[in-house]
């Protein structure tokens, strides 16, 4: 069964191009630099976070939206900053075993030979992620009864091998998430932008999106190894001048 792909989301032209903008400003300096923005990203991810779930807290704890919106936002914020390579490290574990769950799941749609009618007027983006929600949610059911030790089995060592990985080498799992996270938004940024200039390019299935994979890839590898060349550059900067202070220590 094919996932079908969604139409193409209607957006102001200002919004696009601003969007596109920004990402692209994002990407290029976690993709070069992501080793030294790590830290502030992730922060601020985890302010914007708390002032936009804010609202959850309102009827909990009884207090005004916007102390809530503040007080979680400063703790996400802190949280964030402080535990960046952990978060890396959980996210390169979601990440593959994800990806091990998907194929897991293509297996066992294409087994069962399931089904989806599309509706009329085709899957807007908001469609699409509503209607996507429901049915992984109820393959993700069924997979579970019917192959739960298959998923144990391969999802959990493909999760746990990256996040151990990325505890014992933070700094590798910091380079590596933050080049393929800064490669992913400067291709998202100009695909965007692209296809509000030119909505033609807008692709009809999920083969289309092979070639701005193909560049995530390639841009993730240049990314890791220019963020590598640059931490190996300091390190033996760093040590230069240990030795130095050793020798004139001796003097």
């Amino acid at each position: 069964m094919d996932i079908p792909f969604p139409n193409l989301p209607e957006l102001s032209d200002s919004i696009a191009y601003i969007s596109a903008v920004v990402s692209i400003v994002i990407g290029v300096m976690l993709l070069g630099w992501g080793r030294l923005w790590s830290r502030p990203t992730v922060g601020l991810i985890g302010v914007g976070s708390g002032f936009l779930f804010g609202d959850l807290l309102v009827d909990a704890v009884k207090v005004d939206a916007g102390v809530a919106k503040a007080a979680l936002g400063s703790i996400l914020g802190v949280l964030g900053f402080v535990g960046a390579p952990f978060i890396w490290a959980l996210l390169a574990g979601s990440l593959c075993s994800s990806v091990a769950g998907g194929f897991l799941a293509a297996d066992f749609i294409a087994e069962v030979g399931l089904k989806v009618d599309s509706p009329a007027g085709g899957f807007t983006p908001e469609l699409w992620a509503e209607w996507f929600s429901v049915f992984a949610g109820d393959v993700s059911v069924e997979m579970w009864q019917e192959r739960a030790a298959t998923m144990i089995l391969i999802m959990a060592p493909v999760g746990l091998i990256p996040t151990m990985i990325g505890l014992w080498k933070p700094r590798f799992i910091t380079i590596v998430m933050t080049s393929l996270t800064g490669a992913t938004v400067v291709v998202g940024g100009s695909f965007l932008a692209l296809i509000q200039s030119d909505p033609t390019r807008w692709p009809s299935v999920w083969s289309g999106l092979l070639i701005p994979l193909y560049i995530v890839g390639g841009l993730w590898v240049c990314g890791v190894a220019v963020q590598y060349s640059f931490a190996l550059a300091a390190a033996r900067k760093k040590k230069a001048r240990e030795v130095a202070r050793a020798q004139d220590d001796l003097k």
